[in-house]
């Protein structure tokens, strides 16, 4: 039996993607090792635990210098850079002990732990760079930077997976090498099979009221602030956000200046296996990235892919994979990214023609059987075949 070591850079407790990638190898009789790892915040977290037959997960803890340290220390080389490179360096020795046929790292941030866990030995071992984001090309990265460092680590990797066509076009066009495109779309199951969450009498909501849902992360780009700009022009609808992420409190003040706390509901992040239950209980879904960066211009996203398995219509930005989507099969309605008036607009439209949301949502339910993790892990089995 072959065996997989993992490296992501968080605490690997919602991390769907490589969740699906390492049970999906686990039912090819890999026996797979997930380093992440464990904030002091987090010591309610195992340091290990068995996910399920065939994947472990370890969580080495990550060391903060105390207060009374940072508060007179201000450089964010001690505070910052010397932490995470401590937990560089336990992530690297668990990898090297684990000795395993092939290294699968996941994002930049774990390359460095990759390379010297696969390739600084005698005898090396396979190496994969999982690249889940355009790291040349995000909110607040360098470019120059960011570009000579993947473009180094790059010489030592044997296979590279992203997200989709676009970024692997842009890979190649970067580094002369096109990568394998793996998509992240959702686990194909039956919706009717899911007791929806009871949103409606949780929160009291008339049957009249629709539904509209935003899950995901609270970032930059995401264009909530716009969402909820557009929501203020809307009637006969709730909007729940669920998820977390650096701009949720500043959302929750903006939706507080806008008057809108009767009409915007905000829910703590929920846990993935939970998430298919609130996702039922949706009228309509909302992803509307805007193209602050080439990383959100060229994003497919997972959420996407999980209202068309819910079989919730979508309203998504005009951006290319995601409109691709949407138009191509039917299963919602698309808007020019950033435009909140056209937001406005076609939510309108669309939370009021129960024809048209019923003709939607009829379209998920064929879109399902295309874009499902069981047609898309056989790529990966494929990728793992050539080693």
């Amino acid at each position: 039996m072959k065996k997989v070591t993992m490296f992501v850079w968080n605490n690997f407790v919602n991390d769907a993607r490589v969740l699906r990638e390492a049970s999906a190898l686990a039912d090819l009789n890999y026996t797979v090792t997930i380093i992440a790892k464990k904030e002091l915040s987090e010591m309610h977290l195992p340091s290990s635990e068995k996910i399920r037959k065939g994947v472990v997960v370890n969580r080495p803890l990550k060391l903060e210098f105390p207060e009374k340290i940072t508060d007179k220390i201000k450089s964010s080389v001690i505070t910052k850079h010397i932490p995470n490179m401590l937990l560089m360096f336990k992530m690297i020795m668990l990898g090297r002990k684990y000795n395993t046929d092939v290294y699968h790292a996941h994002d930049l941030n774990t390359l460095i732990q990759g390379i010297v866990s696969a390739k600084l030995r005698i005898k090396r071992k396979k190496l994969i760079y999982d690249s889940h984001e355009v790291q040349t090309s995000r909110t607040h990265y360098n470019f120059e930077k960011i570009y000579r460092i993947e473009k180094l680590l790059l010489k030592f990797v044997d296979k590279v997976i992203v997200e989709n066509d676009t970024r692997a076009d842009y890979h190649n066009d970067l580094y002369s090498k096109r990568p394998t495109p793996i998509h992240n779309y959702s686990e194909l199951y039956n919706i009717e099979e899911v007791t929806a969450f009871p949103l409606r009498e949780t929160y009291n909501i008339s049957r009249n009221t629709k539904i509209v849902l935003y899950q995901g992360g609270m970032q930059e780009g995401r264009g909530l602030f716009k969402l909820l700009e557009a929501f203020s022009n809307v009637e006969n609808a709730v909007l729940f956000m669920i998820g977390d992420g650096k701009e949720r409190q500043n959302l929750l003040a903006y939706h507080e200046e806008l008057g809108l706390e009767n009409k915007v509901i905000f829910i703590e992040r929920v846990p993935y296996r939970d998430l298919r239950k609130y996702t039922k209980a949706a009228d309509i879904g909302i992803q509307f990235l805007e193209n602050t960066n080439f990383n959100h211009y060229s994003a497919s996203s997972n959420k996407l892919f999980e209202y068309i398995m819910a079989h919730v219509p979508v309203i998504g930005s005009k951006l290319p994979e995601i409109k691709q989507v949407i138009e191509n099969e039917n299963v919602g309605l698309t808007v020019e990214e950033g435009n909140t008036e056209e937001l406005t607009s076609v939510l309108n439209k669309l939370l009021n023609d129960d024809q048209l949301r019923l003709s939607l949502r009829k379209n998920t339910e064929s879109a399902k059987y295309k874009y499902n993790w069981e047609n898309e892990k056989k790529v990966l089995k494929e990728l793992y075949t050539e080693f």
